[in-house]
């Protein structure tokens, strides 16, 4: 098993709201301060301070109120759920303050949600709130004030200097020193400040405490640890790997071996015994007396009977015994999936994932991010001149499993710990006419044994896919041009939190 990040799925989000409307609160909470969210996963040491001062270490299923700071270390990280059903992910060595998380139903004027970032990293993703009142949503920096369009974005911070990128949607950025910036919400509009939206390929905004207005920049992976330079990457000597030069073969020289001895003839002992009785044969045949032959008289031969010809036999063909042909089952390779690609956000896959790739790797051909969580987003093929809108001539297709990866995430102490998980086979099916998809997973493990994941929901103009229904939770989208597709899902189990991505195609 190894530690990694993964990211959990919160109880719905009645359950939150239900704690909002009750008045008992827990301990060590200050008085009057409302919940607004929940920590959901917790890797490392990670501390949060509240209003009154009081100060503890964040665990899975920590209360989040309004004014309460987190300050993750060194390797700290913690991921946050929302009411509205936002998230944020609080990076290694960050100290993020809960400014403001409030909502009344009948006045938007007192929508109220903001952040101080006054260091490290930060991933936030839009919730319910944050869409319906993008005026009343603000995040800033020491130096930067962040405003956003329905959002999913990064900001990095030295508190010098302030960096963000954008997965989908758009941001403002404004220098916080502009008149009204510090206090307001929403985007602050100053002249000042400068957009940034998902369709900006490879470029993320920077501001640095003396400049006047924030620069458009090349783009780079802000959540990464460490940030590859576009220059030639360097040789690192590996001691482990020994290169064994080639040698090339040379015949070995013949050595032959000079035998001084003298030869020696060897005869058989019946070669000498033959020697001898011819000898002794010719001695007696000199010693004896000449008798003279005696003639016999010549019988009469037979007359030599005719050969009857024999019939020759005709070989007896072999029987040939006749082996069934079992059929062969053909092989069904799955389906190649090329406009497609997941994107980890850590440098290094978890076990049992050989799914996803580098960011460098997913921008690859000016592909644009779809969906994701905190640990993963979906990149896609666009065109440059053609607008994002789903566009196939099928009324309903069915999808086969291209390719997934899968981990079951437990609590450990203060950490978790993950196991691989096996996705055995899948369906999915999408209904072009209605806008809907369903899909279908069988998992196991040795913890978990066989288990299953379902899901449904809905497509929206540009693919991307929602779910809606189903023992599990699902996000993704599909190709512009509908013939592939991908999905992440979350599911909990009694054993931990089981979450995973695919990839289809047909």
């Amino acid at each position: 098993m190894k530690t990694v990040p993964s990211f959990l799925r919160l109880a719905p989000l009645a359950i939150l709201l239900l704690a909002l409307a009750s008045p008992a609160r827990a301990a060590g909470a200050p008085d009057g301060a409302a919940m607004v969210g929940e920590a959901t996963l917790v890797i490392g040491v990670a501390r949060l301070i509240s209003t009154d001062g009081v100060e503890r270490l964040v665990d899975r299923g920590t209360a989040i109120r309004v004014g309460d700071r987190i300050e993750t270390g060194v390797g700290g990280h913690v991921h946050l759920r929302f009411v509205d059903g936002a998230r944020l992910s609080v990076r290694p060595a960050s100290r993020l303050q809960v400014e403001n998380y409030s909502r009344a139903s009948d006045a938007s004027a007192l929508t109220a949600i903001k952040f101080r970032l006054d260091e490290g990293v930060v991933r936030s993703i839009t919730g319910a709130w944050g869409e319906a009142e993008r005026d009343r949503f603000r995040l800033n920096t020491p130096v930067a004030a962040i405003g956003v369009k329905g959002t999913d974005f990064v900001v990095k911070s030295d508190g010098e200097t302030t960096l963000a990128s954008v997965y989908t949607g758009a941001i403002m950025l404004t220098p916080i020193a502009g008149i009204g910036c510090q206090a307001s919400f929403g985007p602050c509009l100053n002249g000042s400040e400068k957009l940034l939206s998902e369709d900006m390929k490879g470029q993320m905004l920077s501001l640095s405490r003396q400049q006047a207005t924030p620069q458009l920049v090349p783009a780079v992976d802000l959540l990464a640890q460490r940030v590859v330079r576009p220059v030639m990457a360097e040789v690192t000597v590996r001691p482990d790997l020994v290169i064994k030069p080639e040698v090339n073969p040379v015949a070995s020289p013949v050595v032959s071996r000079t035998d001084t001895s003298p030869e020696k003839t060897v005869v058989s002992e019946s070669r000498v015994t033959e020697m001898v009785a011819v000898q002794v044969a010719s001695a007696a045949q000199l010693t004896q007396p000449v008798v003279p032959p005696v003639v016999t008289p010549t019988q009469p031969v037979a007359p030599v009977q005719p050969v009857t010809p024999v019939v020759p036999v005709q070989p007896i063909a072999p029987v040939l015994v006749v082996t069934p042909v079992t059929p062969v089952t053909p092989v069904v390779l799955p389906p190649v999936v090329t406009q497609m690609v997941w994107a980890r956000m850590a440098e290094v896959a978890p076990d049992g994932d050989s799914l996803s790739r580098s960011f460098a790797q997913a921008i690859e051909g000016g592909r644009q991010g779809t969906v994701g969580n905190f640990a993963y987003s979906l990149y896609r093929e666009v065109s440059a001149t053609a607008p994002v809108v789903l566009a196939s001539a099928d009324t309903s297709a069915n999808f086969r499993l291209a390719g997934s990866a899968a981990q079951l995430t437990m609590p450990s102490g203060r950490s978790t710990v993950s196991e691989a998980v096996q996705v055995n086979n899948g369906t999915l099916s999408v209904d072009f006419a209605h806008s809907t998809y369903a899909t279908q997973l069988n998992v196991s493990n040795a913890r978990i044994g066989v288990d299953s994941v379902t899901s449904n929901g809905i497509i929206k103009s540009n693919g991307v896919l929602l779910g809606q229904g189903g023992n599990a939770y699902t996000a993704g989208a599909l190709s512009l041009d509908g013939k592939e597709a991908g999905y992440f899902f979350e599911k909990t189990l009694a054993a931990g939190q089981l979450t995973g991505l695919t990839l289809w195609g047909r």
